[in-house]
């Protein structure tokens, strides 16, 4: 039975989901996830906290334990495993937080089978929110986690680095999402591959995929563009330095109704702060060390802006329609740099980046590169030593 006929025909109260994610690593995504979990919580709402940075859980440190405990990794692993019953305790009675199991191996690399398994629990947690932390990037798994719910949280830096990495990310979401949602009508799933391996990573618009839809059929059509209207990400400029440095935030904005054919809103906004590295050493939440401080209370006011928020975040597709069928489209169109390059151009032809930032952005993507090539080499490496102890 698929997840909307459950939610339509249940009584029990469905919590909102929120995920939290970022388009690459280091920008404090673990950090807000976890303070604004606290300040839910402190609002009187049950919140549960979910580590699922795969191959990279880390909350459980930043929550004073040294070693990970059971979590996420022993319920995906398990026959008839209950995602509730590894919920653990915090210092505040009303947040509980399931850690991610950094270290159990395969967890990094969830079959399809095992999200949705983890999908179809979620629903079941009793609480009022429950919020995710999701790995940096935009491979298929995190974005399916993201899409999960109309209220996805991007976390980014002032940086124009960091800010298209974030448009990356959504990109390959808007493009996710839509697939997902349409590809049971004749025809459409065709469309969308051609469309992808055509257009690479270079920055066409969704609305040149809308209108090719449209065209196909109307109805479908109308159906992707409602789609997109509910589909409302919210984002974070995190280490500010200076009232400015909002002005990568609108740029982000502009880019993603430009390009993507979606309207984002501003959560926060935070300054840089000493307290926050001090929380990570002595591995202790900010909302704990020291409630007052100013970065918490910005934070805490996107808690009040969730908890008043007049459409709440709901659940925008059907569990039984992932799959993994355009990972590899995706991945592929996420690491080939050229086409990231001439997306880049034609952002700077319209004035969206500018020329210096531009040659940033090569430098870094060459850089990138050269470690991706390297990675590939090693892989390579290993499966060559496994072959050859197999014979």
């Amino acid at each position: 039975m698929s997840l909307k006929k459950n939610i339509k025909r249940s009584n029990k109260k469905i919590p909102v989901i929120i995920p939290i994610a970022s388009g690459k690593g280091g920008v404090g995504k673990t950090i807000l996830s976890i303070n604004l979990s606290y300040a839910l919580a402190e609002q009187g709402k049950k919140v549960v906290l979910i580590d699922m940075d795969f191959g990279g859980a880390n909350i459980h440190t930043c929550m004073g334990y040294e070693t990970a405990p059971d979590g996420i990794g022993n319920f995906i692993n398990e026959k008839n495993s209950v995602l509730s019953d590894y919920l653990l305790t915090t210092g505040n009675k009303n947040l509980f937080f399931i850690p991610g199991d950094a270290e159990m191996v395969g967890i990094a690399n969830l079959t399809n089978f095992q999200k949705k398994k983890l999908m179809k629990q979620l629903p079941d947690l009793d609480a009022d929110y429950v919020v995710m932390d999701l790995g940096a990037g935009s491979s298929s798994n995190i974005v399916d986690f993201f899409i999960i719910s109309s209220f996805g949280i991007i976390t980014a830096m002032p940086e124009i680095t960091s800010i298209l990495n974030s448009y990356a990310f959504l990109k390959n979401t808007i493009f996710r999402l839509l697939y997902l949602s349409l590809k049971k009508h004749k025809g459409i799933s065709d469309l969308f591959n051609k469309h992808l391996i055509k257009g690479g990573e270079s920055a066409w618009k969704v609305q040149e995929l809308l209108d090719k839809i449209a065209d196909t059929d109307p109805e479908i059509g109308a159906e992707a563009v409602n789609l997109l209207d509910s589909f409302s990400p919210k984002i974070v400029i995190n280490m500010a330095h200076e009232p400015k440095d909002l002005a990568s935030g609108e740029k982000l904005r502009k880019i993603s109704k430009n390009y993507l054919s979606i309207e984002m809103e501003y959560l926060g906004f935070l300054y840089r702060d000493k307290l926050i590295n001090k929380s990570i050493i002595e591995r202790k939440p900010v909302a704990v060390m020291n409630s007052n401080n100013q970065t918490y209370q910005a934070i805490v006011r996107m808690a009040y802006k969730i908890i008043n928020a007049k459409n709440l975040p709901y659940f925008l597709l059907d569990i039984n329609d992932y799959d993994d069928s355009l990972e590899s489209i995706i991945e592929e169109a996420t690491d080939d740099l050229i086409h990231r390059i001439e997306g880049y151009e034609e952002l700077a032809d319209e004035n969206l980046i500018t020329v210096n930032e531009l040659l940033s952005i090569v430098k870094n993507l060459e850089y990138e590169n050269l470690n991706l090539k390297k990675q590939i080499e090693d892989q390579k490496n290993e499966l060559f030593k496994y072959k050859k102890k197999s014979f």
